[in-house]
């Protein structure tokens, strides 16, 4: 069984749904028509201004081709101090 940090932030996975559409090839608007998002919705979730639910991150997850646990890899806080530098 995996354990899940509880405070994987909105900043954290917006990086990786930002990360995975990059490796897609994808503009945000692409992700966006996509997903049934605006280029600026896609880009408040991928700057972590938007919270994030369960059920939008399940049709990122479908759309981008990937599975759920990509968004909340167990490393996150290692990772966490890249979010503001990459962003």
């Amino acid at each position: 069984m995996r354990i899940y940090q509880t405070e994987i932030s909105n900043a954290y996975i917006g990086l990786q749904v930002r990360k995975r559409r990059l490796q897609m090839g994808w503009t945000a608007h692409t992700l966006g028509k996509k997903s049934g998002l605006s280029q600026q919705q896609i880009s408040r979730y991928e700057r972590g201004t938007q919270n994030f639910t369960i059920h939008r991150l399940c049709i990122f997850a479908n759309v981008l081709q990937c599975d759920l646990d990509y968004f909340l890899e167990q490393n996150s806080y290692k990772n966490l101090s890249l979010v503001n530098t990459n962003l």
